[in-house]
């Protein structure tokens, strides 16, 4: 007796439970899947978008804030520090390298960022073509943004006031391209550097032209100053010791990204195990849904199933087209529920890449399949155990007598 094209027979009589009970599955699985890869990955992207970048120094304030601003480049500047105070805090022989960082303008959404050469060792950043620059009003892009803006060495292009693209064009002060980076995984790949002296010359026009059109004097000149720090350390004691020593200081406070993102993650776990929750009850629903369609249909079988008893079928065989049926459902659930997870996460990591630049991988691990696999079969079969001993133990002659 085949038993598989017997289960698949009474599948096909009841496509419609089955098909509902495979839908509630891939969702159950789909979820916890789902959770599962972003769980995983947007750590480990993150730490990719890090970079060299162990401590950001920036003005007392969040923690995270300065992580999301000056590492991720995902929010807006809080606050200034000065330059020359921030130079000789960050010069300790502990530290690797450190570079000022100054935001405030960006080019078709991609952020300028005012700097020192410096900052490419914070990176470990290597040049595809090109050099640094030697002057203001000179640029280094990024991979992702020469790619994407079809920059090219000795190209020119004009910045926009703020962050968000859309404001007004500085025209009056065009960047020259000297130097395109090679690809480094972190956020670098999608910010244009320049000598931080560019960032000061342009703002403090913008500022003498606006006092200009109030009728006010212009603005008075200001000590240099920057949006914060980024600093790579030369040994791993530095973690313990540069951090306190920061925020002991009246005018800055230090923030790790591992660190920050770490009690993100924790901060967000009640959400992934709402998720995950959820995910499992849709399963266990399914398991339910499977369980009450085999019985009844085992019920409903009963003629079919004393018969093929009366033709020599043996009680396990019975069984096991009970168990057949289960777990071709639990293959379909388990086969639509990862395609859905995948479709998901891939569509989360695009959006991701695209607004953040964070690179996810989302493919299934061979461990999520085994493990999802294993459940959602443990589950239908433990919800075809009782039909399947019912199936196996009718009395042959009450039931063909019936």
């Amino acid at each position: 007796m085949n038993t598989i094209l017997l289960a698949f027979a009474f599948l096909r009589r009841r496509w419609g439970q089955a098909v509902l009970s495979v839908l509630v599955g891939a969702l159950g699985i789909a979820a916890v899947e789902s959770v599962l890869i972003a769980e995983r990955e947007i750590p480990k992207a993150a730490e990719r978008a890090f970079g060299g970048i162990d401590l950001v120094v920036g003005p007392k304030g969040s923690a995270l804030d300065l992580v999301l601003c000056c590492v991720l480049h995902v929010s807006d500047p809080r606050g200034l520090v000065p330059l020359k105070a921030g130079l000789e805090v960050t010069h300790h022989p502990l530290i690797r390298a450190a570079a000022p960082i100054a935001l405030g303008d960006n080019v078709k959404g991609y952020r300028i960022v005012g700097s020192t050469p410096d900052i490419l060792a914070v990176y470990k950043a290597n040049f595809a073509q090109g050099q640094v620059w030697t002057e203001p009003l000179q640029a280094v892009a990024g991979a992702s943004v020469a790619r994407a803006l079809g920059l090219k060495i000795g190209d020119r292009f004009v910045g926009n006031h703020g962050l968000s693209p859309g404001g007004e064009e500085h025209s009056e002060f065009p960047y020259k391209v000297t130097g395109i980076l090679a690809p480094t995984g972190s956020t670098l790949d999608r910010l244009v550097l320049t000598d931080i002296q560019s960032v000061y010359v342009i703002h403090h026009h913008h500022e003498a032209e606006d006092a200009a059109e109030q009728g006010l004097p212009p603005p008075a000149e200001t000590p240099p100053a920057a949006t914060a720090f980024l600093v790579a350390y030369r040994s791993p004691v530095a973690m313990a010791m540069l951090p306190r020593l920061i925020d002991a200081t009246p005018e800055f406070s230090a923030a790790s990204p591992a660190l920050e993102m770490a009690r993100l993650a924790r901060a967000g776990r009640p959400v992934i195990v709402t998720v995950i929750t959820l995910g499992l009850i849709f399963a266990a629903i399914a398991a339910a849904s499977a369980a009450v369609a085999l019985m009844s249909t085992m019920n409903a079988r009963a003629k079919d199933l004393a018969l093929l008893r009366a033709l020599g079928a043996h009680p396990w065989e019975i069984s096991a087209i009970a168990a057949s049926e289960a777990g071709m459902l639990a293959v379909g659930a388990l086969v639509i529920g990862l395609l859905l997870a995948l479709g998901l996460a891939q569509a989360g990591a695009n959006l991701l890449a695209a607004r953040d630049g964070l690179l996810l991988s989302a493919v299934p691990t061979a461990e999520d399949v085994i493990w999802l696999g294993s459940g959602a079969l443990g589950a239908v079969l433990l919800a075809a155990l009782i039909p399947s001993i019912r199936a196996a133990r009718a009395p042959i002659e009450r039931v063909l007598n019936a």
